[in-house]
């Protein structure tokens, strides 16, 4: 076994070409990135679908106001769009409701 300090010859076909234990291989990282875009891929496609039925809700009867901000809590775990976005309804929410009551009493 060589030591690790010495410089690594190509030409050595006994030569270990393997990476340290602590550091992850191509493949380990690439399952690991894959993974990570199966989440983001779920989480897009199910919360755009939530968002989509509470904008039919909206034409429709059903709860529009609740579902669409749902859908776009789901997408705001992954997406900092959605982050945004959802913050902003929820202060225009808060606008509304505080002019709304501060009318009626």
């Amino acid at each position: 076994m060589r030591d690790p300090r010495e410089p690594h010859d190509p030409h050595d076909p006994l030569a270990e070409a393997s990476p340290s234990p602590d550091t992850p291989s191509a493949v380990d990282q690439f399952v690991r990135m894959s993974l990570r875009q199966i989440r983001r891929l779920a989480i897009l496609l199910v919360g755009l679908t939530v968002v989509l039925i509470g904008l039919v809700m909206l034409v429709t009867p059903g709860p529009a106001l609740v579902v669409v901000p749902v859908g776009l809590a789901i997408l705001a775990i992954e997406f900092t769009w959605a982050r945004r976005l959802l913050r902003h309804v929820r202060e225009r929410a808060a606008r509304i409701r505080s002019d709304y009551w501060g009318r009626r009493w």
